[in-house]
């Protein structure tokens, strides 16, 4: 039995050459934020070849997850909008299996 976890999903295009603009804002800004938040579990970033973002963030359930959101929704938009070529895509779902070596 996984124990409950709640994924936050977020894709998107970087404008070109800011990936690493993209994650050093990421780093200092918003995952101290969430480090702090009381059920935050764990945040990948995954910036592939063509430019594309993925951002995936695991909390002990929904609620924490919107919390989180709504509290850098402001944060991303002004500090991260700018780096972005489109709108992202927001998928957020249970965790129904969980593994790591």
């Amino acid at each position: 039995m996984v124990a409950q976890m709640f994924a936050a999903i977020r894709r998107g295009k970087l404008k070109p050459g800011m990936s690493g603009e993209f994650a050093e804002r990421v780093k200092s800004g918003a995952l101290p934020v969430m480090k702090g938040m009381e059920g935050f579990k764990a945040y990948y970033l995954v910036i592939g070849a063509d430019e594309t973002v993925m951002a995936v963030s695991l909390f002990t359930n929904r609620a924490v997850a919107e919390s989180s959101t709504q509290k850098l929704l402001p944060w991303i938009k002004e500090n991260l909008g700018p780096l972005l070529a489109s709108p992202t895509e927001a998928i957020d779902g249970e965790v129904v299996i969980s593994e790591v070596v």
